[in-house]
């Protein structure tokens, strides 16, 4: 079974369209204790986790809202959410030093192959149980979105996402599928401005960073941080066209990814308006990282 591409959360869901049945289940809280990474790049440390999930269907709930029973075309979502919890404390890395095996990807991947009998890349895990019924990908579900969450690992920020999304063919292999690392909202002074007052002091400037079509296997949203963190603290940009585009030359010379992908920048400077809650500037790019 050959691999479908890593391509943008948005082209994955542009290719799923209009779906007439959603169900979701979000921001589940528990403890990721055997994996991942901290604020400050420690592995493996107990710390706060949300996780979320959407099941989008190919055709409406005619089953279940006929008999008003749940039945095949649908999903119970508590079972849902008791099968993210049993995968997600049934985890253990392997011991092999190996720093993937230790990622937030590879819980991720955890939890999707539970979910589907199938890795991120849309290979079989050889697994004859999975929450999903054998032969429901595609004809049932059309889409499959998962998001583990960590609030408290990020110094400066209100935490780290990584998301998995993919779109399945009837047959049931995937048709396109998505890694997104996000950094939310990075709070940091900065200097910023074209009017004299924004030049004589640095103002607050709260930064969100995306990485699409994420092919490293192993943590690097601590590095992100810390060179996004970096830029913003040395800035002397007048306006944020400018500021987000050199951010994304920042991620680009620091950040190895493997493959081509996509960085989004988001800035806000919640002081620059006073009647509003904050003037938003964002910035996206394809940084060509194939052959480096």
């Amino acid at each position: 079974m050959s691999t479908s591409p890593l391509t943008t959360t948005f082209s994955v869901r542009s290719l799923a369209g209009e779906l007439p049945a959603t169900v979701r289940v979000s921001n589940l809280f528990t403890l990721l204790q055997s994996a991942g990474h901290d604020a400050w790049n420690r592995p493996a440390k107990t710390q706060p986790c949300f996780l979320s999930a959407e099941v989008g269907f190919s055709q409406p709930f005619d089953s279940a809202a006929a008999s008003d029973k749940l039945g095949e075309d649908t999903v119970h979502y508590g079972t849902l959410s008791k099968a993210l919890l049993s995968s997600l404390n049934s985890y253990s890395p392997l011991d092999n030093g190996d720093e993937a095996d230790e990622s937030v990807q590879a819980v991720l991947g955890k939890l999707w192959g539970d979910l589907t009998g199938q890795d991120l890349e849309g290979q079989s895990t050889g697994s004859d149980k999975s929450f999903f019924a054998k032969g429901s990908l595609g004809k049932t579900v059309r889409l499959l979105s998962l998001t583990v969450v960590l609030p408290k690992a990020s110094l400066l920020g209100e935490g780290i996402n990584y998301t998995a999304t993919a779109v399945f063919k009837e047959d049931g292999t995937v048709d396109a599928r998505a890694m997104q690392m996000r950094i939310l909202k990075l709070r940091v002074p900065t200097l910023i401005g074209v009017n004299a007052n924004e030049r004589e002091a640095k103002q607050m400037v709260i930064t969100t960073v995306t990485v699409e079509q994420v092919a490293r296997k192993v943590d690097l949203f601590t590095k992100v941080e810390g060179i996004v963190v970096k830029a913003l603290e040395e800035s002397s940009f007048e306006t944020l066209e400018a500021l987000g585009t050199h951010l994304i030359d920042c991620v680009a010379d620091g950040y190895v990814n493997t493959e081509d992908y996509l960085v989004h920048i988001l800035m806000e400077k919640p002081i620059a308006v006073p009647l509003a809650d904050c003037p938003i500037v964002e910035v996206r790019r394809l940084v060509k990282d194939y052959y480096r």
